[in-house]
């Protein structure tokens, strides 16, 4: 399954929990390299890049993406 998939199936048929998945992506700026985004912080996305809700207009490259998991039981939903 893509990136892009995957994400939109959470976005879809999971929306009324939404807030219980988060993206992990490689972020440079972090001590320890990876940062997580919840699906709640997500605008859009489309084959190239993830865009989130915020005043800057983060766009974030879709190749940072590691894994998406779930917090409630931290079941990884995928992973690249």
């Amino acid at each position: 399954m893509k990136i892009k998939d995957a994400v939109n199936m959470i976005r879809w048929e999971y929306r009324e929990k939404i807030d219980d998945y988060v993206i992990i992506i490689i972020d440079r700026l972090t001590e320890n390299g990876l940062k997580e985004i919840s699906f709640s912080e997500l605008d859009a996305v489309d084959n190239n890049y993830l865009y989130l809700k915020s005043e800057e207009n983060t766009v974030i490259p879709l190749h940072r993406v590691l894994m998406i998991k779930r917090k409630s039981d931290n079941a990884l939903i995928w992973k690249r």
